[in-house]
């Protein structure tokens, strides 16, 4: 990280100790390290309040007093919003199964229901904060907005957002309440709870309609899908103020749905991470005028794949800074997820201390995005490797080590709430392929999620030793490619989303051995667009190329741009003009200060 960084995440630590940090910096984040257990077979990112609290603090732009660790929502809180019986039924793992879309055994139901319960009690807390403040708290979780007052439905069990307004009712607060819900998905259980409430407004922009949008105070505004930045900005512009002038609430929920991005697993929207920015700041900015500081309740809503967390956290940049803020990298993310976790455990503050220095200049966030990381055998370069103590991978590290450090880095815990109640670690000795980490969705190793072949090796750069990446698969093979993502070559089975995390305790392994970096090689365009989230390119040239047939290919799915490539259809118009092809070439993540120093005098 470039010195004048390191400076001004100092002189923001420093700001907070001294009381200089101003009203922006005591922004309240409600979060519970329970969050992280995710829901077996749901799509979210388990880690994704993790991911968001750790740029906050890594950054210096909160400190551990923010967090606001909620407590379960008390039963009386649920009954003012849904019905006794249906509550009730709640302990049925087929009435929960059917709301969820999958088979539950009752351990599974429970832990679902305990956790939409907790996220209830943090969206309460979050309102209950915002009220006092009289400004902005934010919930790391929560906007489960289609659960109705007798049953729920699209994942959502425990309509949190009208708990938390029903809490607050109770509680003797009684001004207009409006709800801002701008997740993909219709706010469909929200509107039916207040239909005959006149004082809270809920306002939804969605693709299309879940049920009759009829209520007392509502406006439903259907999109369809594909919508794009201009048109959904217009439509927001021209729609939110009048009602916020109109109903004047004394406090607004906002559910600031990440699913509209174009790069959602799930969601079917086209916004870009600016219109995603320039939406949420409208909102803010529109109650702000009619009434300056106003009580705003934020939760997160719906995100489904490893970028999720990235437009919440800009939002919340921007509520801090006052200003766009850049975000790190997946991969430093990671990384100082594991040390803040770490600071948890010891009972210490990881807050603003920087976990990873790559230099150079930070990488681009492209349209790379929105694939998600899945090799098969014809994307396997050059083979080696050395002989490995039999039972142990690397030659040091034990099947339970391994396990560790995968539990660690949250990968068994995204794997687990995918589905895979019980995923077991198998490690190879090397045969002539490099030592081989397996990981599987059960002990009976029918689904193969992960399979890792790496090798320790000093031919990458004289003089260097690198730990290389000679194989990776990563895949979910009981989810199905959408209808909105086409697979990469050679792909079977959609990505397990969980590269980043991989790749950041490759590092740590590397760290661990003494090694200079962590190596790739990227044998076809789609393997270097994705692995470019985390490594760069040891050769200029390299890099060149790279941009070039990016931009070349910017209309273009990744999965269409590597066919293309792989095909000789990509053409630099020179002159003269030319094919450009992709060869293998390495990628690397430095980790040494020798390699760091090397790689920034080249």
């Amino acid at each position: 990280m470039p010195p004048t960084s390191r400076l001004r995440r100092h002189l923001r630590r420093l700001a907070r100790k001294v009381g200089l940090a101003g009203r922006r910096g005591g922004l309240p984040i409600i979060y519970h390290p329970q969050y992280r257990l995710g829901i077996s077979g749901i799509p979210l990112d388990a880690l994704r309040a993790e991911r968001i609290a750790t740029f906050l603090l890594d950054g210096g732009w909160i400190g551990q007093d923010n967090l606001v660790e909620p407590h379960p929502a008390h039963v009386e809180a649920l009954r003012r919003v849904h019905t006794g019986a249906y509550l009730r039924s709640l302990d049925d793992p087929h009435v929960v199964g059917r709301v969820l879309g999958l088979p539950l055994g009752p351990r599974e139901t429970r832990e679902a229901v305990e956790l939409q319960r907790l996220t209830a009690g943090g969206t309460i807390r979050t309102g209950e904060l915002a009220l006092e403040r009289q400004g902005p708290a934010v919930h790391l979780g929560g906007g489960f907005h289609h659960a109705g007052p007798h049953r729920g439905g699209g994942l959502c069990l425990l309509n949190d957002v009208a708990v938390a307004v029903a809490h607050l009712r109770n509680r003797g607060f009684q001004e207009p309440i409006l709800v801002v819900d701008l997740d993909i998905h219709d706010g469909n259980g929200t509107r039916a709870i207040f239909a005959h409430d006149p004082s809270v407004h809920t306002f939804s922009i969605h693709n299309r309609n879940w049920e009759d949008p009829a209520a007392t105070a509502d406006t439903s505004l259907e999109v369809g899908a594909g919508v794009e930045d201009e048109e959904y900005l217009d439509l927001l512009r021209r729609e939110l103020p009048p009602v916020v002038a109109a109903h004047r609430p004394g406090l607004t929920f906002y559910i600031a749905g990440a699913d509209v991005a174009r790069e959602d697993v799930y969601g079917d929207a086209r916004l870009s991470d600016g219109a995603i920015l320039v939406r949420d700041r409208f909102v803010v900015e529109t109650l702000q005028e009619v009434r300056g500081r106003h009580p705003l309740a934020v939760v997160l809503g719906g995100g489904y794949g490893p970028s999720a967390w990235r437009p919440p956290a800009r939002f919340l940049a921007w509520l801090l800074a006052g200003r766009e803020v850049e975000l790190p990298d997946d991969l430093s993310i990671s990384l100082g997820r594991v040390h803040w976790m770490a600071g948890r455990t010891a009972g210490a503050s990881s807050r603003g201390e920087g976990v990873l220095d790559r230099g150079g200049e930070p990488r681009e966030q492209d349209r790379t995005d929105r694939a998600l990381f899945s090799l098969t055998e014809e994307d396997l370069g050059a083979l080696g490797g050395r002989p490995s103590q039999e039972g142990q991978f690397l030659g040091k590290f034990s099947a339970q080590e391994v396990e560790r450090d995968l539990q660690r880095f949250g990968i068994l815990e995204q794997a687990r709430a995918r589905g895979y109640a019980e995923p077991t670690v198998e490690i190879l000795p090397s045969s002539g392929l490099g030592p081989t980490v397996r990981l599987y969705g059960s002990p009976d190793r029918a689904d193969l999620l992960m399979e890792l072949r790496v090798e320790v090796d000093d031919r990458i750069l004289p003089s260097f030793t690198f730990l290389t990446v000679e194989w990776l698969l990563l895949q979910d093979p009981r989810s199905r490619f959408s209808t909105t993502r086409d697979p990469l070559p050679g792909q079977e089975h959609p990505g397990l989303g969980v590269l980043a995390d991989v790749v950041a305790w490759l590092v740590t392994l590397c760290r661990t051995l003494a090694l200079d970096g962590l190596a790739f090689r990227s044998s076809h365009f789609h393997m270097a667009a994705l692995a470019r989230r985390h490594l760069r390119f040891l050769d200029p040239d390299d890099q060149d190329r790279f941009q070039r047939i990016l931009a070349l290919t910017q209309d273009q799915t990744l999965a269409e741009a590597s066919r293309s490539v792989a095909a000789g259809g990509v053409v630099d118009p020179g002159p003269p003009p030319e094919p450009l092809r992709w060869v293998e070439v390495p990628m690397v993540v430095p980790v040494s200060r020798r390699l760091k120093q090397q790689l920034s005098v080249a």
